[in-house]
């Protein structure tokens, strides 16, 4: 739609731009005539007066209309005034034009003649004297290194400089809309946009429910080069959540030196390294650090979602917790992980610099296995590349919103940016899987060999909500299960991810992650790659038990039969669940704003299809039907799971335990054909 209405914009400038010249063209004929004679204006005026005279008294209309192509032709101002102009396009046009004898009698068109000829000489003179004074107010002169006279043409330049430029304008605005407004709105996140109003959601303010456990307890690290603003602006961030003790910042930049009174925070210490540590530095900087544990945070980014990370970090401490978007999400969990039963390597590869929580142990002996390996000191600096991989965990992370802080007056390029730093990433990340497998076939005991519990199979924490003030938690796994690869040494990171991508292209998932479902948007949705079946469930952490009632929203694009059939649990902190009773009220809801052309009626057949029918196909939208007597192929609208019909189911339910609940789940009761399509899954306090 952007491409058409840009190319319509387009169109239509050239269409004017044909216009103008036209017109152009036209007046700078009359001008370049009218100047070549101007020397001659009074013998021109007399030769019309009497050319006139002549044609009052004539009575022959052979003669008549022979006379007046001799003025036309010969007369010197008849080519270069609107008159001639007039009389060259009526000889031009069908029928003989305005002066052709074989449209009328010839004793017509001689009376007609003598009676108008007076008026049409008036008519010319009144013409000729406007388009002059015309030319003179529109068109400057100048001249060049030859002398020759010219004209620039400011009273059109001026009019169609501006009116380019306006143009330009709006096809900007809307390529950026398109553009940056559809990222925005499809990246989920609280901070930078407003959900739609098309749906009262009601007020969830009534109760801060906000966790406190944990507060003092961790230090955030902080690397700095040279986006000082960006760093300040992180800072009043992370300064007053509970959490953090200290704010460690560790200037790699050598030529700039910082103190802790450029910052408006009291829990900021600074330390100015003498040289540029690279990654390795944040490792060095969670060592001398006092709290058991430590936040890491590269200063380009701003992370939103600080309070459910932690609570999920508190509850399962031995593993480190990152915090990525849907498309590293893919990455890091699918294309980026190394199993291997025979030496016990189950390890995945994650970046820290968007936000990470580990334990201090952890980082000590990471240290320590730098060391033994015997990494040189370029594979030290690059510490990132190694310490998710070398822990020999899985790393429990959490997809969401990302926001990235851009510098305007920082011509800084990101150390991970360009094909160069991909590549050079990924020549680092293999180098670590390569001395993983090694130790770890050494049995080195400074490597984990035992997977902890609960292995990446187990968990089911997938996103922090829009507010930051719970996880949408399901058993549903957005890929297939990584065991089947088994890793080897020779196998690069580029070859490694073609052997994934070939088996399971992660595009669905990264459209349709499980963020979606929990960003405040009724017009974005988590959509599972796979049929739902029995077990199957979705739900929400509430970070901390919860004595009040609480009202669920679930809003959703599926069959009726999943919710008639669904049962309800909560547990406590402890997580052990039990089934309560679930009363559901539901209805439909259209969203205005939906322009599609299927109805409602075909929308509820496909949606409520029987179980028996056809097996779902995640290849929906690429069927092409044969259509006509001729086998062409036409790709008609297909239905499918994964598209917007802008018609939703919202259910409320209502959960109260006086003694507190933290954890609430929807499980399916039987197998359906469809995936999960849940647009919104919300709570708020009665």
């Amino acid at each position: 739609m952007d491409h058409e209405r840009a190319f319509g914009a387009t169109g239509s400038l050239h269409a004017t731009n044909g216009s103008l010249h036209h017109h152009a063209a036209a007046a700078t004929t009359i001008s370049i005539s009218s100047t070549a004679n101007s020397s001659s204006t009074a013998s021109t005026d007399s030769t019309t007066k009497q050319q006139s005279r002549a044609r009052a008294h004539s009575h022959s209309h052979h003669h008549h209309t022979s006379h007046i192509h001799s003025s036309i032709n010969t007369s010197p101002a008849a080519a270069g005034t609107p008159t001639g102009l007039l009389a060259s396009a009526g000889a031009s046009g069908t029928g003989g034009g305005l002066f052709s004898s074989s449209s009328m009698p010839s004793l017509k068109t001689h009376m007609n003649m003598n009676q108008h000829s007076h008026h049409l000489d008036q008519f010319s003179r009144s013409v000729s004297a406007r388009a002059r004074r015309f030319l003179r107010s529109n068109f400057t002169h100048f001249r060049n290194s030859t002398g020759t006279a010219r004209r620039i043409r400011f009273g059109f330049l001026l009019p169609l400089a501006v009116l380019v430029l306006w143009l330009v304008y709006i096809i900007n605005t809307m390529l950026f809309r398109a553009v940056f407004g559809s990222n925005r709105k499809n990246s989920g996140g609280f901070g930078p946009k407003q959900p739609p109003t098309w749906i009262d959601r009601g007020s969830i303010t009534d109760l801060d429910l906000r966790p406190t456990d944990g507060a003092n307890m961790t230090t955030a690290i902080l690397l700095n080069w040279s986006r000082l603003d960006s760093l300040k602006e992180i800072v009043d961030h992370l300064c007053p959540h509970v959490m953090f003790k200290e704010i460690m910042i560790w200037n790699n930049k050598v030529d700039i030196h910082l103190e802790e009174k450029m910052f408006s925070c009291p829990k900021v210490r600074v330390f100015n390294s003498p040289n540029n540590m690279f990654f390795v530095a944040r490792y060095m900087a969670c060592a001398m650090a006092s709290s058991p544990y430590c936040y890491f945070q590269d200063d380009d980014w701003k992370i939103f979602y600080l309070r459910a990370m932690y609570a999920n970090f508190l509850r399962f401490p031995q593993f480190l917790h990152t915090d990525t978007n849907s498309d590293v999400y893919a990455l890091t969990n699918w294309r980026w992980c190394f199993f291997e039963d025979e030496v016990n390597m189950h390890a995945c590869f994650s970046w820290l610099g968007t936000g990470a929580l580990a334990t201090r142990d952890s980082v000590v002996k990471f240290l320590k296995q730098a060391s033994v390996t015997e990494m040189d000191p370029l594979e030290f600096a690059y510490g990132d590349m190694y310490f998710s991989t070398y822990l020999n965990q899985v790393p429990y992370q959490l997809e969401n919103y990302l926001m990235e802080l851009v510098d305007p007056s920082q011509d800084v390029v990101a150390f991970s940016k360009g094909s160069e730093g991909k590549t050079r990433n990924k020549l680092y990340m293999h180098k670590a899987a390569q001395k993983t497998w090694d130790a770890l076939s050494r049995k080195d005991p400074h490597f984990e060999r035992e997977e902890l519990h609960p292995t990446y199979l187990e968990r089911d924490v997938r996103s922090p909500c829009a507010d930051d003030r719970c996880l949408v938690i399901s058993n549903k796994h957005p890929f297939p299960d990584v065991r089947m690869f088994k890793y080897r040494p020779y196998i690069d990171i580029e070859e490694s991810e073609k052997i994934h991508t070939q088996y399971e292209d992660p595009t669905t998932y990264i459209r349709f992650p499980f963020s979606k479902a929990v960003d405040g948007m009724d017009d974005t949705a988590y959509k599972s790659t796979q049929p739902i079946v029995q077990g199957d469930y979705i739900g929400i952490d509430m970070l901390l038990p919860v004595d009040r009632k609480i009202e669920f929203r679930v809003l959703y694009q599926m069959g009726e039969q999943w919710i008639k059939n669904a049962k309800l649990e909560i547990a406590g902190k402890d997580a052990v669940y039990r089934t309560v009773p679930l009363h559901v009220s539901c209805k439909e809801i259209r969203n205005p704003d939906y322009r599609g052309k299927v109805t409602s009626d075909v929308q509820h057949a496909f949606l409520n299809q029987v179980l028996e029918h056809e097996v779902f196909d995640t290849q929906e939208l690429e069927k092409v039907y044969k259509s006509g007597e001729d086998g062409h192929e036409d790709k008609k609208p297909v239905l499918s799971y994964y598209e917007d019909y802008g018609w939703r189911t919202q259910c409320k339910f209502v959960v109260h335990e006086s003694s507190g609940f933290r954890f609430m789940r929807l499980i399916s009761g039987r197998d359906e054909r469809y995936p999960f399509v849940i647009y919104d899954l919300g709570w708020k306090v009665l």
